[in-house]
């Protein structure tokens, strides 16, 4: 599992980029682990990525396509970029 060290300082290099207008994550079963939106939101968010990444896993992994590493939500608004691990247990939400 990664340090909280660790990924402390991978989402201050993430806020510091221009046009981040927020950051979630979340371990794959939904628990937030740090956010900087507001409480409900995280929990919602968690709660909907992780239900999402589990299907996109599915359809890779039925399909025989290898390994899901990134997904990106074209919004009205933005960008909501997605990037599961697997291996660490945790998925990072960025919103641009």
């Amino acid at each position: 599992m990664i340090t909280q060290e660790k990924l402390q300082s991978i989402l201050s290099k993430l806020k510091a980029q221009e046009g981040i207008r927020g950051v979630v994550v979340t371990t794959m079963e939904g628990l937030p682990l740090s956010s900087d939106l507001d409480a409900a939101t995280t929990e919602n968010v968690a709660a909907i990525i992780t239900s999402l990444v589990g299907k996109a896993l599915d359809a890779v992994n039925e399909m025989k396509e290898g390994t899901l590493s990134f997904l990106t939500l074209d919004t009205s608004q933005g960008q909501i970029n997605i990037a599961p691990n697997e291996k660490e247990g945790l998925i990072l939400v960025v919103l641009k």
